[in-house]
């Protein structure tokens, strides 16, 4: 008998070992490390980095190296006496080459290039290309900014949705506890009042059941934010008490200048007017220095060669369509700063919802805990008239159903203030 509670005793040490003890913090900086969403910004951010590297690299030379080897089945090139056009010529060059040229070891034909080798190495350095290379430098940049401050906005919606699923699970842990005490309090009941005892503990068993699944399923979706197995999930956090939000009141319009989505639209706006920089750049001079260097073999007297080179381009006709590309770019301006004052106005309005959503909050919860206190008052008072014969199980019952929603209600109210706490400093914050 000893063995086997020893035995029971290092099985539930070991299971309780096995679990992994979670507060809000560490739930929140696990979902910064292993959260998927969080992963691809930051692959973003390496693509953005890398786009900037790739631009960096038009300030450089670019150095090109050919080589070619060909044997042909016949000469790419053939001369001869027939091949001269002037008659004159041409029946004096045969009198010649049948007197002399026989003799001589002459050919009446000669053959070029049949097969040979061809080297060539050449080097380019642009010296102005009408501002594309500076500017598409400065975008690259931009684009850089950009990841990186939807990555801090995407951090923002992972820390949200976490806090979010981390308290609605502690809700419902409460409510389970909640539902465990009514039962124990409902256990002094007369033999006549079973039936009804009966119907409220099946009532009760059911409602368990729900919150347990509930509990399944808004684990399976936390770990999956912070990457962790559900199954070795516990949350020790509880739901304290919480303080009048007055001193976290700021200016809405002060609170989105701050943000990082006001941020990405200023981006945007910088972005358009580097767009039709490069637009204009396209039409505007460019010019071009290089150097090369080349060997062949196709020659009898081949050589060595070299040379360097200027070389300045200059669009003719080019201005025409680029004038429609800069009205363009103008439009697409224009949309952006729109779009950056619409979303700046709505950004407003959801610093003040979320204000008020907040102080709504924190009135619930007063107004849930005044009712939870009368709640358990009732429920004494109709306790000890029941036990005095004065009052039915109904009314028993009904007190305890008061209590159990007053419980869920303030539960709710917490749960419901701590998010809303949360996503109001988001907004302010930053």
């Amino acid at each position: 008998m000893k063995k086997l509670i020893v035995i029971v005793c290092l099985l539930l040490s070991v299971s309780a070992f096995a679990q992994q003890r979670l507060s809000i913090q560490d739930c929140i900086d696990m979902a910064l490390e292993n959260n998927i969403e969080l992963k691809n910004s930051q692959l973003e951010i390496d693509k953005a980095r890398a786009t900037k590297n790739e631009a960096r690299a038009e300030y450089f030379p670019t150095v090109s190296a050919q080589a070619l080897a060909f044997d042909a089945l016949n000469p790419m090139l053939t001369f001869g006496i027939d091949d001269i056009d002037n008659a004159q010529v041409r029946q004096l060059l045969h009198t010649l080459y049948a007197e002399y040229g026989v003799n001589m070891g002459l050919d009446k034909e000669y053959s070029f290039i049949q097969n040979g080798v061809m080297l060539n190495a050449m080097a380019t350095e642009p010296i102005y290309a009408g501002g594309r290379i500076r500017n598409g430098n400065k975008l690259a940049k931009l684009g850089i900014e950009a990841a990186e401050t939807q990555a801090k906005v995407k951090e923002d919606e992972v820390c949200l949705q976490t806090e979010t699923l981390y308290w609605q699970i502690v809700a419902l842990q409460e409510k389970r506890s909640t539902l465990d005490q009514l039962d124990i309090e409902a256990g002094l009941a007369m033999p006549t009042d079973q039936y009804k005892l009966k119907v409220k503990q099946n009532e009760s068993q059911l409602n368990r059941k729900k919150v347990d699944d509930g509990i399944t399923l808004l684990k399976m979706a936390l770990a999956q934010t912070i990457g962790a197995d559900w199954r070795e999930m516990e949350l020790f956090d509880t739901l304290g008490l919480e303080t009048n939000p007055t001193a976290l009141f700021r200016d809405a319009s002060e609170a989105v200048v701050s943000r990082n989505e006001s941020h990405l639209l200023d981006l945007s706006i910088k972005a358009e007017n580097l767009q039709k920089k490069m637009a204009l750049g396209a039409a505007l001079p460019s010019l071009m220095v290089g150097g090369s260097a080349s060997y062949h073999t196709i020659l009898e007297n081949a050589k060595p060669n070299a040379m360097v080179f200027a070389m300045l381009q200059v669009p003719i006709t080019d201005w025409h369509k680029t004038a429609y590309k800069l009205k363009k770019h103008d439009l697409d301006a224009e949309a952006a700063a729109n779009t950056c004052r619409d979303l700046t106005e709505k950004m407003e309005m959801q610093t003040n919802q979320a204000w008020f959503n907040l102080e709504q909050s924190w009135l619930r919860i007063t107004m849930a805990q005044t009712a939870l206190n009368d709640a358990e008052a009732n429920l004494k008072i109709t306790s000890d008239y029941y036990e005095a014969g004065l009052v039915a199980l109904s009314d028993v019952l009904e007190a305890q159903t008061m209590l159990k929603q007053s419980r869920d209600e303030l539960t709710d109210s917490r749960v419901e203030y701590r998010i809303n706490l949360v996503s109001y400093k988001q907004l302010t914050q930053n």
